[in-house]
């Protein structure tokens, strides 16, 4: 059988969980089957990763998050020439500004199969009116040039079709996959805490995620000041670098909260700092699942989260963590005092959160499932190239539960 050649194209080499999971599934696919190629901006704390990533690696620097026409445009033609010289069978984009040129070059290079997963939409509810319908039109215009679509939970998979930016029966949910062995050989809590100079005695919130608009990291400084007043021996950890740095900074010197925040930049060592967590807190305005929290909970670790898109798939309030009305700084200091305030609780919902996601989120599993999704694309394009693989168990899924009110 002849080797399908596939590229993933993202938007950027920075840490985060979309790139995680790309760059996963890139590590991980048959080389039997696929010869594997990667094309990102190689800027970004996961440059070295994102090179060795997959067979063959191609740097586009033009290509940027924020809009910027003039080197959305050179982006454009550098995407181009690639698919045109490399004549790929199936083309898989990630994130919101790969998705949108790649998507346009596939098509224009006649691309046989075009996959985008989406890992977050890239609108929110607290975004500008008029930036949330530009960003929706761009994704209607390139949904009829993409032959499958993925998405990280049921919830994604039902607003995508309710939004019009996927067909639904071109869609399907795959939640995203964790190396189990990198976290279960995570260093010791104590020494970790005493490395980053937590005292004795003190609780520990972390959370670990880019400093940019999406992630909202100054409602959790807001919320954390809250806290303070009924729990004053606790430390906040915050894992991640951004844009927004210098507004979080200026954030916690208006709080005063010097000695009860860490801003740790950027880390490769999360699972560490998970294990050294009472709580794990995410304070997003847009998440389609949210890697870390999905890792705390692996971890056993208490969460408290937005209840928002695919998260409340599996944070049951008060079963396996906590949610809150996204955007409310109140609710999450709320629910922040309660996780604190007892141990016998969090440790019963940090087992059930274990339980849970360790039958959930394998990586092995979630890779097996986009292969088939390739391998069904490719078989419709081509039927007499490609071999039916045998059928497996699908992936379990918990359903929905509705968020109760806020203690």
């Amino acid at each position: 059988m002849k080797k399908s050649k596939i590229l993933h194209l993202i938007t950027h080499a920075a840490f985060g969980g979309s790139q995680d999971n790309t760059f996963c599934t890139c590590e991980r696919h048959d080389r039997r089957r696929y010869e594997v190629h990667l094309a990102c901006n190689p800027e970004g704390e996961w440059e070295e990763r994102a090179r060795g990533a997959a067979d063959a690696f191609h740097p586009l620097p033009s290509l940027v998050t924020p809009i910027r026409p003039w080197s959305d445009l050179r982006a454009l033609f550098q995407i181009l020439r690639l698919l045109r010289r490399e004549k790929f069978d199936l083309v898989h984009t990630h994130t919101a500004k790969a998705g949108f040129l790649g998507r346009l070059a596939a098509w224009a290079c006649r691309v046989p199969v075009v996959i985008h997963t989406y890992h977050a939409f890239p609108f929110h509810d607290f975004l500008p009116a008029w930036k949330r319908s530009l960003f929706l039109a761009m994704e209607r215009l390139v949904q009829p040039l993409t032959d499958r679509f993925i998405t990280l939970s049921k919830r994604q998979r039902i607003d995508a079709g309710r939004f019009g930016m996927a067909r639904p029966a071109d869609t399907k949910a795959i939640y995203t996959g964790i190396d189990f062995s990198k976290l279960d050989t995570a260093g010791d809590p104590q020494i970790i805490r005493q490395t980053l100079g937590v005292p004795d005695g003190w609780q520990v919130v972390v959370t670990a995620a880019r400093l940019d608009p999406a992630k909202a990291p100054q409602l959790l400084i807001e919320a954390f000041g809250q806290l303070l007043r009924s729990h004053p021996k606790t430390m906040l950890l915050i894992a991640g670098e951004g844009e927004l740095r210098p507004q979080v900074e200026a954030c916690i010197e208006r709080l005063k909260l010097h000695d009860h925040v860490r801003l740790l930049g950027f880390r490769s060592d999360v699972p560490d700092l998970l294990r050294a967590a009472d709580v794990f807190a995410f304070s997003s305005l847009s998440e389609a699942m949210g890697r870390a929290m999905v890792e705390a909970m692996l971890l056993g670790r208490t969460v408290v989260v937005p209840a928002i898109h695919g998260i409340p798939e599996i944070v049951r309030h008060g079963q396996t963590g906590f949610l809150y009305a996204v955007g409310d700084a109140g609710q999450l200091a709320r629910q922040l005092c309660v996780a604190l305030a007892s141990p016998s609780e969090r440790a019963r919902m940090g087992a059930n959160a274990r339980s849970l996601t360790r039958r959930l989120f394998d990586v092995n599993h979630m890779v097996d499932q986009i292969e088939r999704t390739y391998e069904q694309a490719l078989l419709l394009k081509n039927p007499a190239a490609i071999s039916v693989l045998p059928q497996v168990p699908g992936q379990q899924v918990a359903e929905p539960v509705p968020l109760e009110r806020a203690a």
